[in-house]
């Protein structure tokens, strides 16, 4: 759950309710979209659904080759969308990369010490009570 002083947390979603934008594409004091970014949004947005959707069924069918042209489009298609918003590519690989060194890290922490037995049973100065990544 988000820390409560967070300006970008958002509520906790009521069951039916879809995720809203973590900030709206337009402020009260700027102008609305042009017909032609709405256009670039709608395109971006129908390829990255037709590639998630083709990636998923392709794993369902365990047809490896389409997983991976799929996954590899698809990843592509989440390029554009980082480009459209002016996002750099490094700042979200650099993302999953601390994503993957937390959760990396908690595992580690959470391996009982070797060296420390006692009645037989590893002890265990700590836990850590989840594997969500942050």
């Amino acid at each position: 759950m988000p820390h409560v002083s967070d300006p970008n947390a958002r509520p906790p979603l009521a069951s039916g309710q879809t995720s809203a934008p973590a900030r709206a594409r337009t402020a009260p004091d700027q102008t609305p979209l042009l017909p032609e970014q709405r256009a670039v949004i709608k395109r971006l947005s129908q390829e990255m659904g037709l590639h998630a959707t083709a990636c998923t069924a392709a794993f369902i069918a365990g047809n490896h080759p389409d997983i991976i042209r799929e996954s590899a489009a698809f990843i592509r298609s989440l390029e554009a969308i980082w480009a459209e918003e002016g996002l750099d590519p490094t700042d979200v690989w650099t993302e999953l990369l601390r994503r993957i060194e937390v959760g990396d890290l908690f595992l580690r922490l959470n391996q009982p010490p070797h060296r420390k037995k006692q009645n037989g049973k590893a002890v265990r100065p700590w836990w850590i009570a989840t594997s969500k990544l942050p």
